[in-house]
């Protein structure tokens, strides 16, 4: 079976999305000089205008929609161990990495503070992946929920989720609501696998997400970033807020409009996205470790501009550009050995 080439270039647009994102808002600061501590900032803390532009790069909704899609269409044909394999050898490869520097840097004397920004930066964003890991173990469930009730099955998580606030608190009312949000994206991309969503539906979820977004920020009080910001009081994602599953909603329609759109464009920045869509395993594990690799090995020149110090205004913004090109320079490393599976989706 061949590769869609859409749905390719749809999972490349949500990874720059969420890679951007991470090199934007990941600000860690120099050690200090008595204790070693780092501190890790934001651009969104200093330059609050940058706020709509964190909506655009949140693109995890679009990522799991696609990884729904996918995982839809090869349902029933991959073995669970083989899709846990899949994942388990490069995350492994990638935390066993990480744990061996961090021990490097600890037995030859660096601050407390420097071991733990390189150990938190760099596996943070694997919570992704055990969310993915539980939604495609489900998928066959999901694919008979959706053979009972089509699209309207993914009410079934948009409740669940908007339920989850109104939970006491704890540590299992967090997880089961994160789980919720994310499964209606997935649900959705089920859904779109089995038959095309119309485009009234299409038009619908993305004029009717949007506004809810904006009517969620603006007049119900919600955040006004998509992502959690250093010291405040609250965040759209830790769990996914409504807003976020609206912004998500969005995402949904405005991919069903892009994908016949995707699967007929040529030319270098289309055959780009479906390159990167293709690689996006090792780009999403790779992509935030070597940011800290970068602000690491660098530490004895600082401190650099856009690198070290602390976002305070588009100077900073225009040197930190200049750091993710030189970081998507090294990705495309990346990108040249990684396999391409011609028969899966």
């Amino acid at each position: 079976m061949s590769r869609d080439r859409g749905v390719d270039a749809l999972r490349g647009l949500a990874l720059t999305g969420v890679v951007v994102g991470h090199w934007l808002v990941t600000a860690p600061g120099a050690p200090g000089a008595v204790d070693g501590r780092v501190a890790t900032g934001s651009p969104l803390q200093e330059m609050p205008a940058l706020a709509p532009a964190s909506w655009l790069l949140q693109t995890l909704a679009l990522f799991f929609l696609v990884a729904g899609w996918a995982a839809a269409c090869g349902a029933g044909g991959t073995p669970w161990t083989a899709q846990l394999r899949r994942l388990a050898v490069p995350v492994g490869a990638l935390v066993a990495g990480v744990a061996g520097l961090a021990t490097a840097l600890a037995v030859t004397g660096a601050p407390q503070g420097v071991v733990r920004t390189v150990v938190v930066l760099s596996l943070r964003p694997l919570w992704f992946l055990g969310v993915y890991l539980v939604l495609s173990l489900a998928t066959p469930q999901l694919v008979r929920l959706d053979a009972r009730l089509g699209p309207a099955a993914a009410a079934v998580p948009l409740g669940l989720a908007l339920a989850g606030p109104l939970l006491p608190a704890s540590p299992a009312a967090t997880v089961g609501t994160t789980l919720a949000a994310w499964w209606v994206p997935w649900q959705l991309g089920v859904a779109t696998a089995r038959r095309p969503l119309g485009r009234g539906t299409c038009v619908a979820l993305l004029t009717g997400g949007t506004a809810a977004v904006l009517l969620l920020v603006e007049v119900a009080g919600l955040p006004a970033t998509a992502v959690g910001v250093p010291g405040a009081a609250a965040s759209n994602l830790d769990p996914p807020s409504a807003a976020t599953l609206a912004l998500g909603l969005a995402q949904a329609g405005a991919a069903g409009l892009l994908l016949p759109l995707l699967r007929r464009a040529a030319g270098p920045l289309s055959d780009l996205a479906v390159r990167l869509g293709r690689a996006a395993l090792p780009v999403f594990l790779l992509h935030q470790p070597l940011l800290v690799l970068l602000w690491l090995g660098t530490l004895p020149l600082g401190p650099l501009p856009g690198l070290h110090d602390a976002p305070d205004g588009a100077g900073w913004l225009l040197a930190r550009a200049g750091w993710g090109a030189v970081l998507a320079l090294v990705l495309s490393g990346v990108l040249r050995p990684a396999p391409r599976e011609a028969g899966r989706r």
